[in-house]
């Protein structure tokens, strides 16, 4: 009785390592079609930024047309120590374990360096 446990776990375990095996192989065959095709999604997304960007000029020479042209009054700068806005040159807060992405690039960038385990 204990010979036909033994056989079977035996058995159980060539599966699962033959699994395995087939399963890192199709890994390893996807991260080759994506280093592939990672300057595609890089053109892609700078493809996309450039069109958001040309659209939101777009929308803004639009509404600038539309608008009648009224002279704007002149308003007197205030002193640097009295703005509301906080500026980009003071140090962002870091978390742990969260990375600040700023655009379709880096967020493509980011994406190849964690999912590419030579690197790590």
């Amino acid at each position: 009785m204990a010979m036909i446990i033994d056989g079977v776990i035996i058995m159980l375990l060539i599966g699962s390592i033959t699994y395995g095996y087939m399963v890192s192989r199709k890994v390893r065959l996807l991260m080759a079609t994506l280093k592939e095709l990672e300057p595609l999604v890089e053109e892609f997304s700078s493809a996309v930024d450039k069109s958001t960007h040309s659209v939101h000029q777009m929308r803004e020479n639009i509404v600038a047309a539309e608008q009648p042209r009224i002279p704007e009054p002149v308003i007197a700068p205030q002193p640097p120590e009295q703005t509301a806005f906080a500026s980009r040159r003071t140090a962002p807060v870091e978390m742990p374990g969260l990375r600040v992405v700023r655009d379709k690039k880096e967020l493509v960038r980011a994406f190849f360096e964690t999912s590419n385990p030579a690197k790590v």
